[in-house]
């Protein structure tokens, strides 16, 4: 029994001592994912582009609207001709306009409605796809960039805890950050005049504000002001 504990224990001291070795061998890397997403010039470009068909959509949207609030007077108008000292030809012949006017109402709010959710998911598509493919060609530079310094693990240290405000990595060793490495990588192509730094000022301002954990992506709500509801018919 006691040489049996006696080889446990030098198991365990052996075990603890390749533990040490191993850890000692590793490399560890970190990188700000949220900046680097925020000075990414294709970032700025694909954000661009979207605003631009949103608001073409937007302008599209106002069109229909206008047309659907146009029916709605139109029905007002007719509603106001109404006078019990009509003849009895003359209100059925506004009934007649009013019930005209109405289903042609009723076609176009459908035809509104439909078109704003459909837009409003093409958008949102159209977001989702362009941060994915934001976020590939990041993680793959990370990677290359990684292979290159021989570094066995990378850490986000944006990565945001379950913890209101709080992160996942409280601190990280400035000497351990390759984010610049990686941004400088990532803006090879950049355009003339990209400030990289500008855009970061513009996030961490902000941030500050409280205004949004992502300020560099502004709204692109495809939504309008709902078209007024037509009334009733007398």
């Amino acid at each position: 029994m006691k040489k049996f504990a006696t080889t446990l224990s030098v198991l365990a001291v052996v075990i603890s001592s390749l533990v040490a070795t191993a850890a000692a061998e590793v490399k560890i890397a970190s990188v700000n994912m949220s900046e680097l997403h925020v000075m990414f010039y294709k970032r700025v470009d694909a954000e661009n582009d979207l605003r631009k068909q949103v608001d073409a959509i937007r302008e599209e949207i106002t069109t229909r609207q206008e047309k659907v609030k146009a029916l709605e007077q139109k029905l007002v108008g007719i509603q106001k001709q109404a006078d019990p000292t009509l003849s009895e030809a003359a209100v059925k012949k506004l009934r007649e306009q009013f019930s005209s006017v109405k289903n042609e109402y009723d076609a176009e709010r459908q035809e509104y409605d439909t078109f704003v959710k459909r837009r409003q998911l093409a958008i949102n598509d159209m977001r989702l796809r362009m941060s994915t493919l934001l976020a590939r060609e990041m993680h793959e530079v990370v990677q290359a960039v990684a292979a290159e310094e021989g570094v066995d693990f990378v850490i986000d240290s944006s990565a945001i805890s379950q913890t209101p405000g709080g992160r996942i990595f409280p601190y990280v060793k400035p000497s351990m950050d390759i984010s610049e490495k990686v941004i400088k990588r990532l803006n090879a192509d950049a355009p003339a005049g990209f400030d990289a730094q500008a855009e970061l000022q513009k996030f961490r301002s902000a941030v500050q504000q409280g205004a949004s954990e992502q300020p560099a992506q502004e709204e692109t709500s495809t939504e309008a002001a709902p078209a007024p509801a037509a009334p009733a018919a007398e």
